[in-house]
């Protein structure tokens, strides 16, 4: 199981709001906004820590782990944890267009350090979740 984004997401039974709208999307599980049918959750759902660790490790091997098999390289399991968590958290469209897709891909460093962020400018509670995901990636080189 990917530690960073279970750390970083927790882990709620029952549905929530989102906290900046109050509403949509409702989210449950380690972060789940969708079923594992793809309907959207909504209040009142409920699921179990074992339902929700499936539901993570299938959307990581639907979108995650096929953006990262298209890195020109062989990652190591600590940067597949940190690429998982990354793009579990900004979606797999904004990591596939973003900078930082770019300078992995040539394995640029110094942009790779750079353009971690996403995000964190605008909400400072993703610079915990930021930092130990870079420190995932950058840990083996």
């Amino acid at each position: 199981m990917n530690e960073i984004i279970e750390d970083s997401e927790g882990f709620f039974a029952q549905a929530y709001p989102d906290p900046l709208t109050g509403g949509d999307p409702w989210t449950y599980g380690i972060g789940s906004t969708t079923k594992a049918d793809g309907t959207p959750v909504k209040q009142g759902d409920y699921i179990t820590k074992e339902a929700a660790r499936a539901l993570l490790r299938d959307w990581l091997i639907k979108y995650a782990n096929p953006i990262i098999a298209t890195i020109p390289y062989r990652v190591t399991e600590s940067q597949r944890k940190a690429l998982e968590s990354l793009i579990y958290n900004v979606g797999p469209k904004a990591f596939k267009d973003s900078k930082l897709y770019i300078a992995i891909c040539k394995k640029d460093y110094v942009n790779i350090f750079k353009e971690w962020d996403f995000g964190v400018r605008q909400l400072k509670g993703l610079a915990k979740r930021r930092a130990w995901e870079l420190h995932y990636f950058m840990r083996d080189l």
